[in-house]
């Protein structure tokens, strides 16, 4: 162990080196030439030797710091037997290269682990860079693309250009719809696209998930509350006329002996007549505004400054607002710009308001706020809020059903057609309230 030992190596190196350049003054002085040149070489060698036995050490950190480099953590170092402080350099050593395995395998550990989680979810998962090269893909979302093995999106085969463009344009935090055919079956995705920096390299991640059981889930459960709202109106104005139809059939028969009706019974049966016309009257004006919500024109899309629209509306409502004594607060910036049906927008624009003015007709110092804001690139939000009466919370759910009202006069088709017209502009509409505090209605485009 001692003959390890740095200091003792040094030390004997010296004084074997001293004892060969006493020797070698020797034979010079004595005039042994050809000793001295033995002695001298000897004394080459000894020295080379002191040398690469001084610059070891600077070869083991050269050695460490390359290991390091390439990601090599199974070399170590002795820790003992070269002196005190060689012993604690190659602990440090050994240490800073276990602590480099530890964060290599965990980070193994971390990196397999998110791969067979990606690989698990029912989620199609898809990176892209800026040059839609692919770098990762998950067995679900190669499904959709008919398992394919390509590495650059412009590789899909024929069949996947269509998504495969989708993938290309959709914009981050946007949501598509895209009904996908795979295996011979129609199923209908909704792609979303995020994005993310990393190491200054720009990845798109893009998710796209089967969404075909939940919508035939909502499909059915639309249908449910359609059909039960459809039954109860027709129900409300069938009944009675059957009833009075019965009524006034009785009336008939026990009068087949007369030749003629007497004032009472002419009476009767007219005013019997009279209601079951009204009734129909207004069960055709229900069935033509059931009719109305499938006739919407498709939007003709240009350029719409939204402060336009909202000074014609407020010059429409200006007089109604006046007389019930409700403020209109406008905060529209005169430069907020979107694509839009103007004609359609404005018209979704008025039912809103004209609900609000419902809501807040009879409360104390009433106002209605129109505002619009720009949340993301291209994307605008305008806000309708009033301090109305608010919606119950068990009705909150149901205000966008066809005929669903909370009102005693309303038809229940103004909230319908709003949201009809709003995904036709692949927009979004949302209501929150609160009774008692009010109502903001919400249209994202």
């Amino acid at each position: 162990m001692a003959f390890k030992n740095f200091r003792i190596n040094i030390i004997l190196r010296v004084l074997i080196l001293t004892l060969i350049i006493g020797v070698l003054t020797y034979c010079l002085y004595n005039e042994l030439f050809l000793r001295s040149i033995y002695v001298a070489i000897t004394l080459i060698i000894i020295i080379t030797e002191l040398i690469r036995y001084v610059e070891k050490t600077n070869r083991d950190f050269t050695s460490f710091l390359s290991a390091l480099l390439q990601n090599d953590f199974t070399t170590t170092y002795a820790e003992k037997g070269k002196g005190k402080t060689f012993n604690e350099l190659y602990i440090v050593f050994n240490q800073i290269t276990n602590k480099f395995r530890s964060i290599s395998e965990d980070k193994e550990a971390q990196f397999i682990f998110l791969s067979l989680l990606v690989e698990h979810v029912r989620v199609g998962i898809l990176s892209i860079d800026d040059s839609n090269q692919i770098h990762l893909i998950n067995q679900s979302m190669r499904s959709y693309l008919a398992n394919t093995t390509a590495r650059n999106l412009t590789d899909l085969p024929h069949p996947e250009h269509e998504i495969a463009k989708v993938f290309q344009s959709i914009k981050v935090g946007e949501n598509q719809l895209v009904k996908k055919t795979v295996n011979g079956k129609v199923i209908p995705l909704t792609i979303h696209a995020s994005e993310i920096w990393l190491q200054g390299q720009y990845f798109k991640l893009i998710s796209a998930q089967d969404i075909h059981n939940e919508l035939e889930a909502n499909e059915l459960e639309a249908w449910q509350k359609l059909i039960r709202v459809l039954t109860h109106e027709i129900m409300n104005s069938v009944s009675p006329i059957i009833s009075l139809s019965s009524t006034l059939h009785h009336l008939v028969n026990d009068n087949k002996s007369n030749q003629e009706l007497n004032d009472n019974e002419k009476a009767t049966l007219q005013k019997g007549l009279e209601a079951i016309l009204v009734r129909s009257q207004g069960l055709h004006h229900f069935a033509s505004a059931y009719r109305s919500l499938t006739k919407i024109p498709q939007p003709q899309f240009r350029k719409v400054q939204i402060i336009n629209i909202i000074e014609r509306l407020t010059t429409l409502f200006q007089e109604e607002l006046n007389s019930k004594g409700i403020e209109l607060k406008i905060d529209v910036a005169d430069n907020n710009e979107l694509l839009a049906d103007p004609e359609l927008l404005e018209q979704v624009l008025i039912n809103l308001i004209r609900n609000a003015i419902d809501a807040v007709t009879g409360q104390a110092n009433p106002w209605i706020i129109i505002k619009t804001e720009t949340r993301q690139p291209n994307t605008s939000i305008i806000q309708i809020e009033d301090n109305g009466i608010g919606i119950e919370p068990s009705q909150l759910d149901k205000v966008f059903i066809p005929f669903f009202t909370t009102k005693n006069t309303g038809s229940g088709i103004g909230l319908a057609l709003s949201k009809q017209i709003i995904q036709m502009h692949s927009g979004q509409i949302s209501i929150t309230s609160q009774v008692g505090i009010g109502t903001i209605v919400e249209i994202k485009l």
